[in-house]
């Protein structure tokens, strides 16, 4: 199988893409990143990705150094030049080198073509569980490549047998570390709107949602935990998974419900069609 990267205006293998041990991201953890990926050969939804990651950077006072038609052809370049199953694309962009002058003006710009990961079919059947952590993102609005609390708790998630972490705080019910997260209150379906990063399959979700269902942006608070029938997780990687457990209580009945099917029917003929 090879991969191929993109370094700063360079195309090459995966092994031979470098930059400098100086550069902020390993220093100080600072950067900003996309993932997208492909469904019957074609990127998916990829302007969304490219204008989310062009949001995330100027967050960060960083600069995308070339246009997203260019970032677009390239991505395509690279992986109709890799020999991938189910191919995906990691964009970077990082601080740049700790004693550049002016700080932050010379961000370093990698692309990767990777294989799409995947997760076990029982979560999709079955349902998966979350466990409850409680922990706010730092701009949460923000695609950061500083994920040290959800890599922290990847101990606990084994420990408990859990598929995800939830995070909760002062603001309610937020997100999964990787995942956005939606609940049923009967045929209403609510996500969090604000303290979280707005996916690319939510966006969707929410469109797509909205011929069935009464559909609402709002806070999810811990005492409507009860009061939830059905809850679902979604990204670009993992589609739209069933959540069936919380820590150690059912959702709803425990079983996958009917509106969560719909949304995965619904999701999957748009992907299918796509």
């Amino acid at each position: 199988m090879v991969s191929l990267c993109y370094v700063n205006g360079k195309i090459q293998s995966l092994k031979d893409g470098v930059i400098n041990i100086s550069d902020l991201a390993l220093q100080r953890g600072y950067g900003v990143f996309d993932f997208a990926r492909t469904y019957n050969g074609k990127l998916f939804h990829f302007d969304d990705h490219i204008q989310r990651l062009r949001a995330s950077a100027s967050e960060l006072h960083l600069k995308l150094p070339i246009s997203g038609s260019e970032i677009t052809r390239i991505a395509e370049q690279l992986l109709k030049d890799s020999t991938l199953n189910t191919p995906s694309v990691r964009l970077i962009l990082t601080g740049g080198y700790t004693y550049s002058s002016p700080v932050l003006e010379y961000p370093n710009f990698i692309i990767i073509a990777e294989e799409l990961p995947t997760y076990p079919n029982a979560v999709y059947s079955n349902g998966a569980k979350l466990i409850m952590v409680e922990y706010q993102r730092e701009l949460a609005h923000v695609k950061s490549i500083n994920y040290l609390n959800a890599v922290r708790l990847e101990p606990v998630k084994l420990q408990k047998n859990a598929f995800d972490i939830l995070y909760h705080s002062h603001n309610g019910i937020t997100e999964c570390p990787r995942n956005n997260f939606f609940i049923f209150r009967g045929d209403t379906l609510v996500t969090p709107v604000t303290h979280v990063l707005h996916g690319i399959t939510r966006k969707i979700i929410l469109s797509l949602a909205s011929n069935h269902f009464t559909v609402e942006e709002g806070a999810i608070h811990l005492s409507e935990l009860d009061l939830i029938d059905e809850a679902i997780i979604t990204s670009t990687s993992k589609r739209v998974i069933p959540v069936t457990t919380i820590d150690d209580q059912k959702v709803g009945s425990g079983l996958i419900g009917d509106r969560t099917k719909t949304i995965m029917r619904l999701f999957d003929e748009y992907t299918n069609d796509y």
